[in-house]
C-alpha cells in the first residue's frame, strides 16, 4: 500500500466564496499584486470579487493584465519588478492555467530582484517566494492544487519547475466564473483534465491516492464530456460545477504523479501551432490509451471496469471535444526528426509504463503527423 500525499494548498470553494472569505486575504499582508490575462477575469467576475475583498480589508493592490495564453519568462519578469516596486506582500492570480501558472512565477521571482531565468527553473531559490492566492476561471488545468508551473522560456519553449513552495496557499473555486466560457475553451480545458487523470493514472509514480481522485474525476467527465461537445451554451451551473470539480480532481492527481507522453509530446503543438493546451494533449489520448491497453493489460482492465466505459468510448467522446483528430497539424519527415531531441530523457515519458522513449516518439509523431506527399 502507498498513499504519500502533501498538497498544502487551502482550497475554499462554492458561489461568492471570495466575497463570503475576504478575511482570509488579510492573513498574507497588506499589499499585493493581481496577476491576470488581458480580459477574461474582468469578464467573468472574478476580478471584481478580488477587488471588492481587497478593499473590504483595506489590503492596498496593483494589478497586471498582461499575462499571455502560455505565459512567458518575459511577462512574468515584467511582473515581478512590478510586484518588487509595489512592496507586495503576496500575489493573487486570477484566470485558467496561465495566469496560475504566472502567478506562481511572479512569486518566485519577485523573492529575489536578483533572480535569472534559469535560476527560476532551477528550483533552487535563496529566498522563499511569495505566498500566492490563486482564483481559477477555468475547469481544467488544476493549478489550483499543484505546485507546477509552466512557463515559455525566451527561446519559445515550454518548461516547467515545481517546488513545495510554489503550491498556492489558498485556491478559491467559484464555479459560475466558468459560465462565461466559450465553446473552445470548454471543450480544450475538460479535454485537458481528463488527460491529467488519465495520465496520472498510468503512471509509475501513481498511488491509491493518486489513482482514487483520477477515477473520481474519469467518471464525471464521462458524463459531462458528451454535454460540453454539445456546446457550453447549453451548460447549466450544475454542469459547471460538476466539470469544476472534476479539474480539481485532476489536479490532485497529477500533483501526486504528475503527467505522460501526452503533456510532454503536446507543447510543441502549442509552442509552433497554437494549439490550445488541452486539445494539444486530447491529441494522444487515443494513442496513449492504446499504449496502454497493450502494454499494461492488468491495469488498463482495472480502470475501465472501474469507470465502467470502454476504450473505444472513452476515446470517442474525446474526438467529439476536439477539432479533429490531429487538430489539423501535419510534418515533413525532417520535421519529425527535428522535433525527436527533445523527447530524449524526457521526465514524462519515463513515468509511462513499458518503454515510452524517444524512439517511441519518433514512431508515433510518424503515425500521426507524418505529411505523405502525392
Amino acid at each position: 500500500m502507498e498513499m504519500n500525499f502533501f498538497m498544502p494548498a487551502r482550497i475554499v470553494t462554492g458561489k461568492g466564496c471570495i466575497v463570503k472569505n475576504s478575511d482570509i486575504f488579510s492573513e498574507y499582508g497588506r499589499k499585493c499584486l493581481i496577476v491576470t490575462g488581458r480580459k477574461s477575469a474582468e469578464k467573468c467576475g472574478a476580478l471584481r470579487d478580488v477587488i471588492n475583498a481587497l478593499e473590504t480589508v483595506k489590503i492596498s493592490y496593483k494589478h497586471y493584465n498582461k499575462i499571455e495564453q502560455n505565459p512567458s519568462y518575459a511577462s512574468c519578469r515584467q511582473a515581478a519588478d512590478e510586484a518588487i516596486s509595489f512592496g507586495a506582500d503576496f500575489i493573487v492570480g486570477i484566470g485558467g492555467g496561465s495566469p496560475l501558472d504566472a502567478a506562481k512565477a511572479v512569486a518566485v521571482l519577485a523573492s529575489d530582484a536578483g533572480m535569472n531565468m534559469e535560476s527560476m527553473y532551477s528550483g533552487n531559490w535563496n529566498k522563499k517566494p511569495l505566498p500566492v492566492i490563486a482564483v481559477g476561471t477555468t475547469a481544467g488545468t488544476g493549478s489550483e492544487v499543484t505546485s507546477v508551473s509552466v512557463i515559455t522560456d525566451t527561446s519559445g519553449y515550454k518548461r516547467s519547475f515545481r517546488s513545495k513552495y510554489t503550491y498556492p496557499a489558498v485556491s478559491f473555486g467559484d464555479p459560475s466564473y466558468t459560465m462565461t466560457l466559450s465553446d473552445d475553451i470548454t471543450c480544450s480545458t475538460a479535454v485537458d483534465a481528463l488527460c491529467h487523470c488519465v495520465e496520472s493514472y498510468f503512471n509509475r509514480t501513481s498511488n491509491e491516492i493518486c489513482r482514487s481522485f483520477a477515477l473520481r474525476g474519469v467518471k464525471i467527465l464521462c458524463e459531462m464530456l458528451y454535454k460540453t461537445s454539445a456546446g457550453a451554451s447549453k451548460l447549466t451551473y450544475e454542469d459547471r460545477e460538476k466539470l469544476y470539480c472534476a479539474s480539481i480532481y485532476g489536479g490532485l492527481a497529477i500533483s501526486v504523479a504528475g503527467t505522460a507522453f501526452p503533456h510532454a509530446m503536446g507543447y510543441f503543438l502549442t509552442e509552433r501551432y497554437g494549439i490550445p493546451h488541452g486539445y494539444a494533449c486530447g491529441v494522444y489520448f487515443e494513442s496513449f490509451i492504446e499504449y496502454n491497453v497493450q502494454g499494461s493489460p492488468e491495469e488498463a482492465e482495472s480502470f475501465f471496469e472501474q469507470i465502467n466505459i470502454s476504450p473505444k468510448e472513452l476515446c470517442g467522446i474525446v474526438l467529439k471535444n476536439m477539432p479533429d483528430r490531429t487538430c489539423g497539424i501535419s510534418l515533413a519527415e525532417s520535421e519529425i526528426k527535428e522535433l525527436v531531441p527533445r523527447f530524449e530523457n524526457n521526465k514524462s515519458l519515463k513515468k509511462c509504463y513499458g518503454n515510452a522513449d524517444k524512439k517511441f516518439a519518433e514512431e508515433l509523431l510518424r503515425r500521426l503527423f507524418l505529411k505523405h506527399l502525392s
